[in-house]
């Protein structure tokens, strides 16, 4: 029975069978081919037997009894005679070469089935290996947070493995020019203990820095047990919690380049799932080498690992270098504004808390609308590139100090002045009249002439300190204000004797300028800050999940009733995170500086200027009330923040201020 034999190495073969067989000759026979024979008697000796072949008589199918059903796996040779559904018949009394040869059939059956069964069950559990790597590609993929991932790293491998324990280590080229081992997470089914991140040299002693160093695999079926090896197991952690690493496989993680960025460390694979090694005892029991079955798929692990680990590194790296790009930019424009550096990086911490704020605020009308984290990131970059467009602005009229350029005050000057000339020459001229002529008549209109040139040079005067105080960027006193009509209706001579105003129409409508500096014409100039910034924002290829920042940056002094600008949005045409924006906005350039027209204004009373801005429906009421009720305010009371004001004395108009832009 040559099949048998062969099958014999496979598996032990038993055939059960009754009494009737137990009599024949053959039982010997198959005992030398090392086939085990039982006799069984009833269904309970059959059922705890599980052979490979039945060979059925009278007598044990009436043991059995009449409602007795074949099992699709048991294999049943039958005497011919006998009333029964079998898979091979044989003459009654088992005719002994028909007898062996059906029982060699049989018995190749049953190989061949068990051949079957367990080729499936490799290939169905290879296909669901690949299945799950697969799976665990895709979940590490779509894993955002790196801490996140390297947990994930650790959770599948342990499941792969079926193991206790595993730790991650990477390596951190930026400590120096030495490049160092850091532990980065560690897992253990057993025992709790507080984990912390440790960085350690990397060298070749121990059995991470071993394979960090050679990008090697070592499996070690007891770590205790290691002999000259150049590389020796650390048990600080086993002498610190009590428990026993024994069976170990290391893995480095390497990138596209070949280079080892990492070491995955799976420790202590266990005989079953869920074990629970909590003593000496019981790790020798059931913890296992790592073998073939496993050892392939947590190296696809680790491949997997790396790839994923290098994809969030290069997408926190580009973020950092974002981050950065951002911060330096709004740093070189705020330059061009020294007085009151520091406000985009203000308006966005507090627009970002107000934000924050909304879904505990109770504000059902907003359940529908709160910003999550993508939209959190996009009101940030919005809120510290919101001025961006200043760049876009002349650095005269920026700068623009006060209501007359430097040129002009000093036209205006020589006008008065040259004036003033006149009329003192007149004068002197009348005196030298009055002493020639000799006549009183003529003298006392001498005199009176010369008292009346003499205020026209004293009006003048007056004039000029008059144009002097009106010029200043602070508000315009209402008594001066009628006094520059009457200093353009005076007529002066120019150098050509032409009778011209003392100020221009141009001057007058400067001078008039009821607060601030500029002309509408210059805060024309200046509102179109917020175009230049979508403009330019636009201009930036804007990942999806931040493409509405240009929107948002740019909606930043619209106003619910209309009367914002650049587009008169109303309502809820202005995006929610741009309503957030307006009201943190607006606070920091009332509160965080002094203007050379008023003093940097006390919380209270940039309250109350909220509280009316909302009440005649250009802010968002409910976002007024969270910020005023939250104390949103207080995220930057303690905050320090890049102050260049100290550096400059150049007057500068920030493209914000409240007042003069969205109150004219």
């Amino acid at each position: 029975m040559t099949l048998v034999d062969e099958a014999q190495s496979k598996s032990q073969l038993v055939i059960a069978h009754g009494r009737a067989f137990s009599a024949t000759s053959m039982v010997k026979d198959l005992n030398k081919e090392h086939i085990q024979c039982v006799c069984v008697r009833d269904l309970e000796e059959l059922s705890s037997l599980s052979p490979a072949l039945l060979i059925l008589d009278e007598a044990l199918l009436q043991a059995f009894g009449e409602a007795w059903l074949k099992p699709e796996s048991l294999f049943v040779l039958a005497e011919d005679h006998l009333d029964f559904d079998a898979d091979l018949y044989v003459p009654m009394g088992f005719n002994k070469k028909i007898t062996l040869k059906h029982i060699e059939s049989a018995l190749h059956c049953y190989v061949q089935q068990k051949q079957q069964n367990e080729l499936r069950q490799v290939i169905d559990n290879k296909s669901m290996s690949l299945q799950r790597l697969a799976d665990i590609g895709i979940a590490l993929s779509a894993e955002k947070s790196l801490a996140a991932l390297l947990s994930r790293i650790l959770d599948e491998g342990r499941k792969l493995a079926c193991c206790d324990a595993a730790s991650l280590f990477l390596l951190d080229s930026e400590s120096g020019d030495q490049p160092d081992l850091v532990l980065k997470l560690t897992q253990n089914a057993s025992i709790e203990f507080d984990f912390e991140e440790r960085h350690m040299p990397l060298n070749d002693t121990s059995v991470s820095g071993h394979v960090a160093t050679y990008g090697c695999e070592l499996n070690i079926e007891d770590v205790y047990q290691l002999v000259d090896t150049p590389y020796q197991f650390n048990p600080v952690f086993d002498n610190a919690t009590g428990y026993r690493c024994q069976s170990l496989l290391a893995l480095p993680i390497k990138n596209h380049d070949g280079e080892v960025i990492g070491v995955l460390q799976f420790i202590n694979r266990t005989k079953a799932e869920n074990l629970k090694l909590t003593s000496h005892e019981l790790t020798r029991e059931n913890v296992i080498p790592f073998d073939n079955n496993v050892i392939p798929l947590l190296r696809a692990l680790a491949s997997q690992s790396a790839i994923a680990i290098q994809n969030r590194r290069l997408i926190e790296n580009i973020r950092h270098l974002f981050e950065g790009f951002v911060q330096a930019s709004v740093t070189a424009i705020e330059q061009r504004d020294p007085t009151t550096s520091g406000h985009s990086f203000r308006v966005a911490d507090l627009s970002v808390a107000l934000a924050q704020a909304l879904p505990s605020s109770g504000l059902v009308a907003y359940q529908n609308q709160l910003l999550n984290k993508k939209d959190l990131r996009q009101l940030k970059y919005a809120a510290l590139l919101h001025d961006f467009g200043k760049v876009g602005v002349r650095e005269a009229v920026l700068t623009k100090a006060k209501k007359l350029t430097p040129h002009q005050l000093d036209v205006i000057k020589y006008r008065i002045r040259l004036t003033q000339q006149t009329l003192m020459r007149e004068r002197a001229e009348s005196e030298l009249a009055m002493f020639q002529q000799h006549v009183a008549c003529d003298a006392a209109m001498q005199l009176k002439r010369q008292q009346h040139l003499q205020a026209q040079i004293v009006q003048l005067e007056q004039f000029w300190q008059d144009i002097i105080q009106a010029n200043e960027p602070s508000v315009l006193p209402e008594s001066i204000g009628q006094h520059l009509h009457q200093i353009h209706e005076y007529q002066a001579s120019d150098e050509s004797g032409i009778l011209t105003p003392l100020i221009s129409k141009e001057e007058l409508a400067a001078l008039s300028i009821p607060k601030g500096s500029l002309t509408l014409n210059e805060m024309t100039e200046i509102r179109a800050h917020v175009t230049h910034t979508e403009n330019f924002l636009r201009q930036i290829p804007w990942t999806k999940e931040l493409q509405d920042v240009p929107d948002i940056a740019g909606a930043h002094h619209e106003k619910r009733d209309g009367s914002g600008y650049p587009r008169g949005l109303k309502q809820d045409q202005i995006p929610l995170a741009s309503q957030i924006m307006t009201v943190c906005d607006i606070y920091d350039a009332l509160t965080a500086s002094d203007r050379p027209y008023k003093q940097a204004l006390p919380n209270e009373i940039a309250f109350k200027i909220l509280r009316n801005e909302a009440e005649r429906q250009e802010l968002n009421g409910d976002l007024v009330k969270l910020f005023i009720d939250a104390k949103i305010h207080l995220v930057i009371k303690d905050k320090q923040y890049n102050d260049m004001s100290e550096n400059t004395s150049s007057f500068h108009h920030h493209v914000c201020d409240f007042d003069l832009l969205d109150d004219s």
